[in-house]
Parts: C-alpha cells; structure tokens; sequence
C-alpha cells in the first residue's frame, strides 16, 4: 500500500472516531466539547480530500507545497442540470443533496382492520404557525402501490408524527419503519414496541390530515396536516419555547441519516 494511502486510512478512522464521539457526547448531554470535535472532523475530512485531489502530493516528495494568495474556486464553473432529463436517481440525489437537512419523522397510523403501521417521512415541513399546519409528500413504491400511511389516513385521519433523538437507536427504529412490510404486518413487532411508546422518540406530534391533493404530473400525494397537541419533556419543551433547539435526527442527502451537526449560529434580529 502506497504512502498516500496510508494515511488516508489513518484519517478516515480519525474522522469515524470523530463522528461516534461526538454521538456519545451527545447521548450522555456532554456538549460543552462538541464544537471542538466537530471542528476536529471537518478539518481532517478536508485533509482528506486535498490529499485524493493530489494538492499535498509535493509533500510525499519531501517538497513543500505552494499556497496561493488567492482562493481559487471552481464554484464559478457552473453546469446546468435539466431535471427532465435526469433519471430519477439522479434527481431525488441532487435534490436531497441540496435541500438538506430534513427532520426525520416516524409516522404511526392505523386502518380500520387494528393493525397499527409505521412509516418513514422526511418531507414534513410547516406550512403555518396559526393555525398550526403541517404538509408532507406521500409517494408511491415502484409498483403503484400508495403507502399504508396515506391508505390508514383515508380510513382514520389521525397520525402521531414522531420527532426521533439524533441517536443510534434511532436510526434503527427509523429503519424499521422504512422497510416494506405487508399491509397486515404490523412494523412495531420488528422494534418489540406497543403503541403509543415508541422508542428514541423525541416528541410526538398529535395531527389530523385535513386535505390531500394530487401533485401534477406526480406519483405523490400531497397531505395537509393540522397539529393538534404536541407530546414532550417539560423541560425541553419549556426551553424550545424559549427559543433552544432539540438534537434531532436528520436525512443529508439520499438516504443517509445524521445528527443535525449544528456547531454555529446566527440569530437574526
């Protein structure tokens, strides 16, 4: 294995390492440390990838590398993508590549026969503070088959919204209620959980579907959702209000699921 290599390795396990401690921090509340550690990753992730892009290569030869004074970007060599001409993998990718991050919902529904279902949302987003409403995109499988959660909502128009912890575990369970079960098979069995409690949840947020409506040209139905009531601690509930944030569980990108890895801010007055 070439010198290049190597170290490549050696860094990729630092930024591993990096990206399970900063986990366990906040698992255990411990986040005076974390912007260290994040800074820490994303440092040695850049390394990284001047290494692959050969920028360090004089470095492997003992010779020093220049630094220019300016910054050069390739941001100004701009392409232009047409989305009618991408297959759909390339689409969802770049899309989720861009509109990032979404909050990850756990939705748990019911149809008229008891059998409870979980499904996995990452298009939920507020559409009104007062009243307080909620939309979300309910897509098809590749068969034309709707989702459970919308065929449930048409039976029963309630639907517990479940805000999961930026937590291994959560992924699990969030995983669990991606994965394609049968109409009669219930996806709690998998997570050994009952309804309501369902585990590394966050908050639960209590909604009815007041309107769907059909996207034009789409195999997704758009859901309207009004928020009742929303389940969660005192204590974090109290300091939301106040302005705090919860560590929750995030999609980056297509399919990948992360903490929100927020380690600046900026209020805006």
């Amino acid at each position: 294995m070439d010198e290049k290599q190597v170290v490549i390795n050696f860094l990729e396990r630092c930024v591993n390492y990096s990206d399970d401690s900063i986990i366990r921090k906040r698992q255990r509340g411990d986040v005076e440390d974390i912007t260290r550690w994040q800074a820490y990753r994303d440092f040695t992730a850049y390394a990284i990838s001047e290494i692959k892009d050969g920028k360090l290569d004089p470095w492997f030869r003992g010779e020093e590398v220049e630094i220019s004074g300016s910054d050069e970007s390739d941001e100004s060599e701009q392409q232009n993508f047409s989305m009618k001409t991408l297959a759909h993998q390339e689409r969802a990718n770049l899309l989720d590549g861009l509109v990032a991050p979404r909050p990850v919902f756990v939705a748990a529904t019911c149809n008229s026969e008891g059998v409870h279902n979980l499904g996995l949302l990452s298009t939920v987003s507020v559409a009104s503070n007062s009243p307080a409403l909620l939309t979300c995109s309910l897509s098809q499988d590749r068969n034309g088959r709707p989702r459970d959660t919308l065929m449930n909502l048409r039976q029963d128009p309630t639907i517990k919204l479940h805000l999961m912890r930026a937590s291994l575990d959560a992924t699990k369970v969030a995983e669990a209620a991606a994965n394609a079960a049968p109409r009669e098979v219930s996806e709690w069995e998998s997570l050994n959980a009952k309804p309501p409690d369902l585990p590394a949840s966050l908050a639960t947020l209590h909604c009815r579907m007041l309107e769907e409506h059909v996207l034009p040209n789409a195999v997704a139905t758009l859901c309207i959702f009004e928020v009742e009531s929303i389940s969660i601690s005192k204590e974090l509930g109290d300091d939301i209000i106040k302005g705090g944030k919860a560590e929750t569980l995030y999609q980056h990108g297509w399919c990948h699921l992360h903490p929100s890895d927020a380690d600046w801010s900026h209020l805006i007055h």
